[in-house]
């Protein structure tokens, strides 16, 4: 209807809904779609939301495990927020260049980066994003041995995200503290927390993007107790789920 009527304020609007479900789902196509809103909000002259759908696509790319384009969508992204005043938004641009410095074991920089970001955030009270930064700070402490560290961060972030009704986000939250109870020798802490979250699979609206990453933790733990046939079956299980969803970073941690 919108390209019946050239509408393209209400074609970048669509364009967006789409490649935000492409993506949750795990289905191709998420960044072409972003790309197609993307040049509708810059023919409606709509500068804020292109900022919005530059992160998108960043998003995107990182999905897909296209890094590098990632990182320039997301530093793009931060340059126009900051062009029109929009702080928070770049502050959160800042967030997700941190996460994929962290995958890239580009450790001191990220920890840098969300130390900068980090009171921007807690003046501005915008509670869902303050707790991406404890999230990411929670993941940086274990490479750098400061297990006890990432605990607190990562508990921290769990409680913002209760308080703030973002349910959802939490069992990304858990598969991270598993990995630290397997590093720190405790893995059947490790275990009760998967089996707990695979109980609670049918109330959850965001396990099934995770359960690669959550097998894998099952896999780790169960090679600790010398588990070596139940370890490969769960390493199995996070193998196919990270192909299901075209995850090619969780594809590749798992087969090594």
């Amino acid at each position: 209807e919108a390209e019946a009527v050239e509408d393209a304020a209400a074609l970048a609007n669509a364009y967006f809904v789409m490649a935000e479900a492409y993506g949750e789902l795990g289905k191709e196509g998420a960044e072409l779609l972003m790309q197609r809103s993307l040049e509708a909000y810059q023919r409606s002259g709509n500068v804020e939301k292109q900022v919005d759908v530059l992160s998108k696509i960043g998003t995107v790319c990182q999905w897909e495990g296209h890094w590098d384009e990632a990182l320039s969508y997301h530093k793009q992204a931060r340059e126009a927020a900051q062009t029109v005043g929009g702080t928070v938004n770049a502050a959160i641009s800042s967030i997700y260049i941190g996460q994929i410095l962290i995958d890239r074991g580009e450790w001191t920089e990220a920890e840098a980066l969300l130390a900068e970001t980090l009171p921007l955030l807690r003046a501005s009270q915008y509670r869902y994003y303050f707790a991406h930064c404890p999230v990411q700070f929670g993941r940086v402490a274990p490479h750098t041995r400061r297990l006890n560290e990432a605990l607190r961060r990562l508990e921290e972030a769990k409680a913002n995200y209760v308080q703030v009704g973002a349910e959802q986000d939490i069992p990304l939250v858990d598969t991270w503290i598993g990995e630290c109870r397997v590093a720190m020798g405790e893995p059947d802490a490790a275990l009760e927390l998967v089996r707990r979250l695979l109980a609670s699979a049918d109330k959850s609206h965001g396990l099934s993007k995770v359960m690669a990453r959550l097998s894998r933790v099952q896999g780790h733990a169960l090679l600790r107790q010398g588990d070596y046939w139940g370890a490969r079956e769960s390493l199995e299980a996070s193998l196919l789920s990270a192909k299901e969803h075209h995850n090619l970073f969780d594809a590749a941690i798992t087969m090594l």
